[in-house]
């Protein structure tokens, strides 16, 4: 009712003031009571501060998907294991499997420092691949780790394959098997991965400058993704991109470093290195890196 009447039908005004005492709706303005009678929609008990608010609520948690249960079962605490088998309340193997998955989930996705639409998402893509029979035979780990960069991927959140196989219990080889295998029986399709992403978790990781942050993201927006349209990984070209800013920069860093806190080969960063530089017509050669570089070569020679 209170809804429905926002203006007073005698003077127009909008001050409308409900009356809980009295269960009555009137106007502020001329005094006029436009409903008696007013259903009370709130609990029947009263708080007076939030802790007992908090106490006294009856209802529980939003529905979630990293629950086993989507949080709609009630918990018995303290209840023994044989009074809830005989209650019915043991739950079967498929159950059992999803519980784990969920748990092994929240676990990587904690190690990795991911939020909880991450987490969310994940629960979600692991229901559907079990709706699908896509599970059974098939280690937990493997799976968990491919969906869990499969959503990284769709959400944009930079983690490459070989952070996720850090906190898992897979190894890379089969995770990266798990995940093609996934992407083809779920007819998910991936956009490539912006290498940009990954420029700020990489300079911090290497110490870096905010300065060569800002010129590898140019270098990369002046790029245009060419890179990508040539099917380059966005790891080796985020790293080439680090390895041209902090040459442009000024700042001592070898590619031998640089390779290895971001899980590339120095080949790779090289190869991308010389590509970028040809392509965007960088001048390297008056920088005083690349001179002295370039005097330990000829010595060493």
């Amino acid at each position: 009712m209170e809804e429905r009447i926002r203006k007073c039908p005698e003077c127009g005004s909008k001050n409308i003031v409900t009356d809980s005492k009295r269960a009555e709706l009137y106007c502020a303005g001329c005094g006029v009571v436009l409903a008696e009678n007013i259903v009370d929609l709130g609990p029947e008990w009263r708080s007076y501060d939030e802790d007992q608010a908090a106490k006294r609520i009856r209802t529980g948690p939003p529905m979630s998907y990293r629950i086993h249960d989507k949080g709609l079962g009630t918990p018995m605490p303290g209840l023994p294991a044989r009074t809830k088998r005989l209650r019915g309340i043991s739950i079967d193997s498929s159950d059992k499997t999803l519980a784990l998955a969920l748990v092994e989930i929240d676990r990587m996705a904690c190690a990795l420092k991911l939020p909880n639409n991450i987490k969310e998402e994940t629960s979600v893509l692991y229901r559907k691949a079990m709706k699908h029979n896509l599970i059974k035979g098939r280690s937990i780990e493997e799976l968990v780790s491919a969906m869990l960069y499969i959503t990284c991927r769709q959400y944009e959140v930079p983690r490459t394959l070989k952070e996720i196989a850090e906190v898992s219990r897979s190894p890379l080889k089969k995770i990266r098997r798990s995940y093609i295998f996934l992407l083809r029986k779920l007819e998910i399709k991936l956009a490539p991965a912006n290498p940009a992403r990954y420029i700020p978790r990489f300079c911090s990781k290497l110490g870096l400058s905010e300065e060569i942050r800002e010129k590898a993201t140019e270098i990369l927006k002046d790029d245009k993704g060419t890179g990508v349209a040539k099917g380059w990984g966005p790891i080796g070209t985020a790293a080439a991109a680090i390895y041209i800013a902090a040459i442009l920069s000024g700042e001592k860093i070898t590619e031998k470093e640089i390779a290895k806190v971001v899980g590339t080969t120095e080949i790779t960063i090289r190869d991308r290195y010389k590509e970028l530089v040809k392509r965007l017509n960088i001048d390297l050669l008056s920088t005083p890196v690349s001179r002295e570089s370039k005097s330990v070569e000829i010595g060493t020679s």
